[in-house]
């Protein structure tokens, strides 16, 4: 688990990783339904937890200038680390599938952490590391979605590619 106070506007963000989950669809019906406020990301696309800070970042600012596309922050963050425009293919893409083994979770706000707390009591999954993330990336699946280029692999990674492009994603189409 990795928590972190965006400076700049004083929210916080936790993020934790799950693997060997046997009860994705639950998770996601909890979600769906507004019991547990957080965002359920398919770890396959996720190369590093500072990719999804980026996202999250950019989609606290994005609430706090009322200028969300999505209803919520954590919606948000799911849209913002997606390159793409339609927020329904964001979510089919990036969002956690039903049958999902393994689960990166980001919490915007839960100071006391009875989020994280309230997840873990129905998870049936092992925490580990956020760090770990890079074990269940598709790299292939990654870079095809945001269309990087050997080129620019060339000068920088792949999340230093990535990170570019969710920064820059509503001045240029991917």
């Amino acid at each position: 688990m990795l928590h972190c106070k965006l400076e700049r506007n004083g929210f916080s963000v936790c993020l934790a990783l799950f693997r060997d989950v046997k009860n994705a669809k639950d998770i996601k019906q909890h979600v769906m339904n507004g019991e547990l406020e957080m965002t359920l990301l398919n770890t396959k696309m996720v190369t590093d937890p500072f990719q999804v800070l980026v996202a999250a970042n950019r989609a606290v600012c994005n609430q706090r200038q009322a200028r969300m596309t999505t209803k919520n922050v954590h919606s948000e963050v799911l849209f913002c680390l997606s390159p793409l425009k339609n927020i329904s293919d964001s979510f089919r893409k990036f969002g956690m599938s039903d049958s999902a083994d393994s689960v990166f979770v980001v919490i915007v706000n839960d100071t006391e952490d009875k989020t994280l707390h309230r997840l873990i009591e129905i998870i049936d999954g092992q925490q580990v590391a956020v760090s770990d993330v890079k074990h269940f990336c598709d790299e292939t699946l990654v870079k095809k979605m945001f269309k990087v280029t050997d080129e620019e692999l060339s000068v920088c990674s792949l999340t230093d590619a990535l990170v570019s492009k969710i920064a820059s994603k509503e001045f240029v189409t991917v």
